[in-house]
């Protein structure tokens, strides 16, 4: 699916908040806004991945052509107090896909002696296999252009050279690392740039028709104040300055486009190669549905290797990847749609990664620092993710038994037993004698809702979390039917299950007076000395939505109705009910403001995965899936057209109109909308068809 929006002046703080993204299956990007001014200092043409994460190699280009006497910027920055150049009030249009971007320029409309329009296309790839991104500079063929000899393009690039997180202000020294590429390096002009030893290089290079067109002259400079406004938003730093290593120049004209590259090493064939290569190459459609086939494209932006290693960066941009993330969107991502072999790729990795039954946190390839184990939820998540490959791989189950089942046998012993010891060697992890688990203290927070403050949770949950218990219950029957399909004892602690199961039940479901106050629903948590966490919070809807519930069938029906009630919006599901005191509506502002909202009201678009599994269960009646479909429209439609265009953003507002927020397309949040359509197309086919003309019907209004 393409994107296309119109620019004019009027419009440049709405094309400012749409933001276009490229990806390849190295994790490099490419990403900035419909605008072609950068808004964060995560905006760049080149950001490349490396085993410790990502650095920006290439922010931006500051572009001009002339001709006729008339001198026309391409590019805008923001410095302060200005926008400049003043490129947008030229940009007519940008298109974007997940094979390309192009900004389309009007030059001219009737000036200068001409008659019609003079449009340039600044045509944008990453290409899939290695650090190099291409641009093609080319004029639209029209009579007005061809009237042109041609037109007269400068191009300089503003470099850093810096890790993805960080702004840095002018350092002198960097100015002479700049070398001029030797024409040992083949036909194209150009430069190298190496800041350090850890940081890839940065080379160069332009060509067009005949090497007298093309030509680069080295002539270093800083380029002082550059702001990135969603950086000052957000309470970061947002201004560095950029260097300017010198210019490139050629001519473009009607049918002899002029192309420049940006990548880690010297070009060793020629840019319209890898242009060609790079459409060849669009991976055929799995699904005949464009919006199915869309969002798997979406996805296949999160399946990375890097050093020899499978990894699901959790967010672009910042997000490197995340265990719990990459399990919990495991299953959308690869084996229910279609991506069996990257799947288990990564079920693979992750397994040889667990130690005492700890899935890490942090996943040490790809991100800056090592592995951390400091989350108690990534393992319970690995186990769904086997249950959810053997539910829709049957025949996997040889694999599952090489290489998960010890696996999964390991963390439930140590799970059961104890697990990550606190610094006073107490365990953080740990089941009862009923079989309930117990995870943390006052002072962790080990679950997804894991925003801190100085070190104190914002939303406490230590003591037994009801999404980890019914993943504990899940998984333990699993393990049982497994441990009969291999025909080995059931593992010892599979005896705890129905003690478990009366234990959750007693403890997670309200009675009497408390069940209306709850909205027919569950205690967030519980722990033995102290009052339940009467909270309404999302995380009750898993233990309807797992393959294996401890709830009663008509409790999972009340569940589902009080998440239904107080919780669903059209994207996904808020994390606190409006009604509660803590409730927070917006999640905007300084990271300490933002971490107050986060879990507290802000809606977050991947758990409404689960809410779908929990309403296709609990239905009595197709309207009840068709209802589901018409209240998430949005998610899939208006949604897909603001933030990051094509893709589905980590959270939105609580509050409408729920704007979005965080990374522009997150790896859980694209893939379980992808398995929600899925389940429901697989189980409500009727519904489906009808919703999906409904779609057609407005997209053609």
């Amino acid at each position: 699916m393409e994107y296309r929006i119109p620019s004019e002046a009027s419009s440049f703080k709405n094309s400012m908040s749409r933001e276009w993204l490229l990806t390849n299956s190295r994790g490099d990007y490419a990403s900035g806004t419909a605008a072609g001014c950068h808004s964060r200092r995560y905006h760049g043409l080149l950001a490349a991945q490396t085993p410790a994460g990502r650095y920006m190699l290439l922010s931006t280009l500051e572009d001009a052509v002339s001709f006729g006497g008339q001198d026309v910027p391409l590019s805008s920055r923001v410095h302060p107090g200005v926008i400049w150049p003043e490129g947008f009030r030229s940009l007519k249009e940008t298109a974007c896909s997940h094979d390309g971007v192009t900004f389309s320029f009007l030059l001219s409309a009737g000036k200068g002696g001409l008659e019609g329009e003079v449009v340039l296309h600044r045509s944008l790839i990453l290409d899939r296999t290695s650090a190099r991104l291409v641009v093609r500079y080319a004029l639209a063929d029209t009579p007005a252009a061809r009237a042109l000899e041609g037109v007269k393009l400068t191009v300089r690039p503003l470099m850093n050279g810096r890790n993805i997180n960080h702004l840095y202000p002018a350092d002198e020294a960097r100015a002479a690392l700049v070398r001029p590429l030797e024409l040992s390096t083949g036909p194209c002009t150009g430069f190298s740039f190496k800041p350090s030893a850890e940081i890839p290089a940065l080379v160069m290079q332009m060509s067009a028709h005949g090497l007298a067109h093309a030509s680069f002259r080295t002539a270093p400079d800083w380029y002082f104040k550059v702001q990135y406004p969603v950086e000052a938003e957000r309470g970061y730093d947002f201004e560095e300055d950029l260097l300017m290593p010198g210019e490139f120049s050629a001519t473009v004209s009607v049918g002899r486009p002029v192309w420049l590259s940006a990548g880690t090493e010297a070009l060793s064939e020629a840019p319209e190669t890898i242009w060609e290569r790079h459409f060849e190459s669009i991976p055929k459609a799995t699904f005949k549905e464009p919006l199915l086939e869309h969002l798997r494209r979406e996805c296949d932006r999160f399946l990375v290797s890097t050093a020899g290693q499978s990894i699901v960066p959790a967010g672009y941009h910042w997000f490197g990847p995340w265990g719990r993330d990459t399990l919990i969107a495991l299953p959308g991502l690869t084996f229910e749609s279609g991506r069996l072999k990257e799947g288990k790729a990564i079920l693979r990795s992750i397994s040889a990664t667990v130690k005492n039954g700890l899935v890490p946190n942090l996943i040490g390839a790809g991100n800056f620092g090592g592995e951390a184990y400091n989350s108690a939820d990534a393992s319970l998540w690995y186990l769904l993710a086997v249950h959810r490959l053997a539910l829709a791989c049957p025949k996997e189950k040889g694999f599952i038994k090489r290489v998960c089942w010890p696996v999964m046998k390991d963390i439930i012993r140590h799970f059961a037993a104890g697990t990550m010891p606190d610094k006073n060697g107490s365990m953080l992890v740990h089941a009862d004698e009923d079989g309930l688990l117990h995870v943390g203290s006052e002072k962790t927070q080990l679950t997804w809702m894991d925003a801190s403050i100085d070190g104190v949770p914002v939303t406490p949950r230590h003591g037994c979390a009801v999404e980890l218990n019914a993943l504990w219950f899940d998984a333990l029957t699993f393990a049982k039917e497994l441990a009969a399909e291999f025909g080995e004892d059931a593992p010892a602690e599979t005896a705890l299950l129905p003690r478990l199961k009366k234990a959750f039940c007693r403890v997670f479901c309200p009675e009497g007076d408390e069940k209306a106050r709850m909205g027919g629903g569950l205690y967030d948590t519980w722990r033995p000395d102290a009052e339940p966490d009467r909270c309404i919070r999302p995380n009750q809807i898993f233990a309807v939505a797992v393959p294996c519930s401890p709830l009663s069938q008509k409790m999972q029906a009340s569940v589902t109705k009080c998440v239904r009630e107080n919780l669903l919006t059209p994207y996904g599901l808020r994390t606190l009910a409006p009604s509660d005191p803590a409730y927070r509506g917006a999640c905007q502002g300084a990271q300490a403001v933002r971490d107050l909202a986060y879990h507290q009201g802000t809606v977050w678009p991947w758990p409404v995965g689960a809410y779908v599994d929990a309403a296709v269960k609990t239905a009595r009646s197709s309207k009840a899936v068709r209802d589901v479909l018409a209240m998430l429209t949005p998610l899939f439609t208006s949604h897909l057209e603001e933030a990051g265009m094509g893709s589905i953003s980590e959270i939105l507002d609580g509050d409408r109109p729920h704007r979005p927020g965080g990374c522009i397309a997150q790896a859980w949040s694209c893939a379980e909308a992808l398995r929600l359509l899925l389940l429901i197309k697989k189980t409500n086919p009727e519904e489906w068809n009808g919703w999906r003309a409904s779609l057609d019907e407005q997209a053609s209004r």
